[in-house]
């Protein structure tokens, strides 16, 4: 009896080896972070290492984010802001897509600065961006619904209605559906705003929350 238990533990065992290895194993990236400051500017920017060893989707995702890296400095140089800083958030990551944020802040004077977000999302297999429609399709149509769902500050406190009607009024009439966006990794997908944009300066960068199961419905009447 002890020899036929020991043998069923031991078919248990090499069962869960046997699926260990079997499991493919996500090539995730590295992404480290490079510093540099100066009189009224720190930054700390985004260096994406792609483990796979895809080095021309790596450059490509590298001199993108380059972009917004040179164009804030300058902008410092040339004197557009005081003081400021420039910082980013790895939001979601899988073996095909990396989804980042970086987020500038200018003071330019008065009684307080501007942050700004920037939504970047790349392909780990070519290095290009990814725009909404691949993850969501909407219409302008749709911006009724879109703007009641819940909608977050980027510390994930659920506003409330009292607090952003008069902004989304606003915006929905004016901007409509963003196409800034991060992923989150449970199917869902997150379209960021700027301040003032759904809420008060004090809310700061926020969002508004499509759940998967809001992104399968507007995937299937959008197709």
């Amino acid at each position: 009896m002890k020899k036929k238990y020991a043998i069923f533990l031991c078919g248990i065992l090499l069962s869960y080896i046997i699926c260990w290895i079997l499991t493919p194993i996500k090539a995730l990236a590295s992404v480290s972070a490079i510093s540099q400051n100066d009189v009224n500017f720190k930054m700390e920017y985004p260096r994406v290492h792609l483990e796979n060893n895809n080095l021309d989707a790596e450059k490509s995702i590298n001199n993108d984010i380059e972009i917004y890296v040179d164009k804030f400095k300058q902008d410092y140089y040339n004197g557009e802001f005081i003081d400021g800083s420039f910082l980013f958030l790895k939001k979601y990551e899988d073996d095909k897509v990396i989804s980042l944020m970086l987020i500038d802040y200018w003071y330019k004077g008065g009684a307080h600065g501007m942050q700004h977000g920037i939504c970047l999302n790349y392909s780990k297999v070519t290095g290009e961006r990814i725009g909404l429609p691949y993850f969501l399709r909407v219409r302008p149509e749709d911006a009724n619904m879109i703007f009641s769902l819940p909608i977050y500050t980027s510390r994930g406190k659920l506003l409330d209605y009292d607090s952003t009607a008069h902004f989304i009024k606003i915006t929905k009439a004016e901007k409509g559906i963003t196409d800034n966006y991060v992923l989150s990794g449970d199917g869902s997908v997150s379209l960021v705003y700027q301040p003032y944009e759904l809420a008060s300066y004090a809310a700061g960068i926020t969002y508004i929350y499509i759940s998967g199961k809001y992104v399968d419905y507007f995937n299937r009447k959008n197709h």
